[in-house]
């Protein structure tokens, strides 16, 4: 920096003795406005430096974040099948239950959550994936009628969806189950 100094003031200002004490007014102005630029230029230089190296900061904390969201996901969603076999085991053999209970609690602090759905229940297809369609009188076309597999979500976002049937009517008995509901909506039942 010193150096860009001692070439401003050499360019504006001659060596010679008579010269130096003979600076005007104005070349004095000059000079000190020429410096003033340059320290705004190299302020505004060391602001632009600052402010990328906060940006770079930030993006690798968030590459980090994400790159481990993305391992924390990759590993529960290889626990998934495990806790499918368990819940299937839990129907036979009631020790399975604190053993279920016991992984889906540690994978709960890490964020998962069951996708709650039931029977009855409308087709979602965002959160679910119909394997099968049945016919079933007792639901309405398109809703659930059995939960195949249960889906889940990681810190909100769907990790499995979930595998379900779906009611099917054929034209006949959903046009009778489409009168039976108007039916009970004009006489105050249920929808």
């Amino acid at each position: 920096m010193s150096k860009e100094i001692n070439k401003i003031k050499n360019e504006h200002i001659p060596n010679t003795k008579e010269s130096t004490q003979n600076v005007s007014c104005e070349k004095e102005k000059n000079l000190v406005n020429i410096y003033e630029q340059k320290i705004i230029e190299l302020t505004m230089d060391l602001k632009r430096i600052q402010a990328e190296f906060e940006n770079f900061q930030k993006r690798t904390e968030k590459q980090k974040e994400d790159y481990q969201k993305y391992l924390s996901a990759e590993i529960l969603s290889d626990l998934l099948p495990v806790l499918d076999s368990l819940e299937i085991g839990m129907v036979h053999n009631k020790e399975f239950v604190k053993i279920y209970e016991q992984l889906f609690l540690i994978m709960k602090k890490k964020g998962i959550e069951k996708i709650c759905v039931e029977s009855g229940d409308k087709f979602d297809h965002e959160s679910m994936d119909c394997l099968i369609q049945e016919s079933n009188d007792k639901i309405k076309d398109g809703n659930i009628v059995q939960i195949l597999s249960t889906g889940y979500k990681l810190n909100g976002k769907i990790l499995r969806t979930t595998k379900v049937s779906v009611n099917k009517l054929n034209e006949k008995k959903e046009t009778e189950q489409l009168k039976e509901n108007d039916d009970n909506k004009k006489m105050g039942g249920k929808c």
